[in-house]
């Protein structure tokens, strides 16, 4: 009987090379992939982004980890821009965030689709704790995705136990006890049973994508993904005594000046600064200073 989880790994790594090589704007090829086996807890890991990708009508979850390094190439290509292989700034870490959300549910819809089951209300999210990754034991599958020009990465995915068992056909599921005999009756006339066939799905490939003007390199396919945009006037801290006996026109002061600019988050990164007006009654933000640098003590 084949490998059936194996196979739909490959098909998700292939996916997850057609989605990259749309957002790149180049040909991405996925590798042999290799299966392994572990106990041990998915950690958060400095180096790396991982996603957690819920598929609600199969009740399944897995966990995709990216090099984070790799990545920020990605978001280079994507901007048709060098980068000097340092941090990346917030603009790029919140680029990065929606480009592995969007490559995650692509693999989603992928297993989903093979497997019989809706794609719909699939979600993945960028794990920023380790409580968000399921429980080992894990399958994992790693996999070279091959983008040209001297340029791989690695890409893991890892199963949880039940993954494997509503995933895969070939798992073994625990048959259920016998019932208890009542009455007696005559035994049913045997029949045939037919000698099972291997499963085999039809292979899949990349889509082809088309390549996108210079700069420009399909930055378009997450154009139209929602952001959440936060004005942060100041910060403080608060004794939890404090916090209690607030009452209305209690006053408490905040960690900047009031000529100070604000900060702007986007997904809780923070992007901007700038400046409080007022439009049409109503309050807005100027900005004055795109990717600041962010004081570390």
């Amino acid at each position: 009987m084949p490998d059936t989880l194996q196979i739909l790994a490959d098909g998700m790594f292939a996916s997850a090379a057609s989605v990259l090589g749309a957002l790149a704007g180049r040909s991405v090829s996925a590798g042999a992939s290799a299966r392994t086996a572990s106990d041990a807890s998915i950690r958060i890991d400095p180096d790396a982004v991982a996603t957690v990708t819920r598929i609600p009508s199969a009740d399944v979850a897995f966990v995709a980890r990216y090099r984070k390094r790799d990545l920020g190439r990605v978001v280079e290509l994507m901007l048709g821009s060098a980068g000097d292989g340092g941090e990346l700034d917030a603009m790029q870490l919140s680029i990065v965030s929606e480009t592995v959300a969007q490559i995650s549910s692509a693999m989603g819809e992928a297993v989903a689709t093979e497997t019989g089951h809706a794609a719909a209300d699939i979600e993945s999210t960028v794990a920023v704790h380790a409580t968000a990754f399921p429980a080992p034991p894990f399958a994992t599958f790693a996999a070279p995705l091959d983008l040209g020009d001297g340029f791989t990465t690695t890409l893991t995915l890892d199963f949880d136990v039940l993954a494997q068992h509503r995933l895969a056909p070939d798992a073994a599921v625990p048959a259920p006890p016998p019932a208890a005999v009542l009455h007696a009756s005559p035994a049913p006339p045997k029949r045939r049973v037919e000698e099972g066939r291997p499963v085999s799905f039809a292979p899949m490939q990349p889509t082809p994508m088309r390549t996108a003007a210079p700069g420009h390199a399909n930055l378009d396919l997450v154009h139209d993904v929602p952001l959440e945009i936060s004005a942060v006037l100041g910060q403080t801290e608060l004794s939890l005594r404090e916090v209690v006996s607030m009452a209305p026109g209690s006053v408490f002061e905040l960690d900047k000046l009031s000529t100070e600019p604000i900060d702007l988050y986007v997904n809780n990164i923070l992007i901007a600064r700038g400046e409080v007006v007022v439009v049409d009654d109503k309050f807005a933000v100027k900005i004055s200073e795109l990717n600041p640098v962010v004081d570390r003590v």
